[in-house]
């Protein structure tokens, strides 16, 4: 078997992780740790809060920023998938920066043929759902794959 584990690597991520860990562990299965970016959302909007104060970025600065967040979630990524293979678990610990999280949540556990994908949930309130919606609601609503929602609160 083949889990999928998105981790997004928030204060949620070891919850995920030890859920994820039991799990396969107990299903003798492989897992991949997927941490998917956005990048683009980076790109735009730097005109202030809603546009109305326009701000300079330079654009060298902001690509060497990003790079250096990717290598610092790379290296955290690679780190988790370690703790794993440690366990006697065989990991796999992926970083892909896609235009949409949601999306390349999917399209990469249809490349790695996963059986089962996992998220955690923050139960955000209902604010904060209006304004960034909910990554696992969506995975669970575009996926094919059975989705397996792990509540990290």
């Amino acid at each position: 078997m083949r889990i999928l584990v998105c981790v997004d690597l928030s204060s949620s991520t070891a919850s995920v992780v030890d859920y994820a860990t039991k799990l396969a562990r107990g299903l003798s299965a492989r897992v991949c740790l997927l941490h998917a970016t956005d990048s683009q959302e980076e790109m735009v909007g730097y005109g202030g809060v809603f546009g109305e104060f326009p701000v300079y970025i330079d654009p060298k600065e902001l690509r060497h920023d990003i790079a250096q967040r990717f290598h610092s979630e790379h290296q955290q990524v690679q780190e988790l998938s370690q703790q794993l293979q440690n366990t006697g678990i065989e990991c796999l610990g992926l970083l892909v920066n896609g235009t949409s999280i949601v999306a390349t949540i999917i399209k990469e556990a249809e490349k790695l043929s996963a059986e089962m994908i996992i998220v955690g949930s923050q139960h955000k309130g209902m604010w904060m759902k209006l304004l960034e919606g909910s990554i696992s609601k969506e995975v669970l609503n575009q996926s094919t794959i059975p989705v397996l929602v792990i509540p990290t609160k």
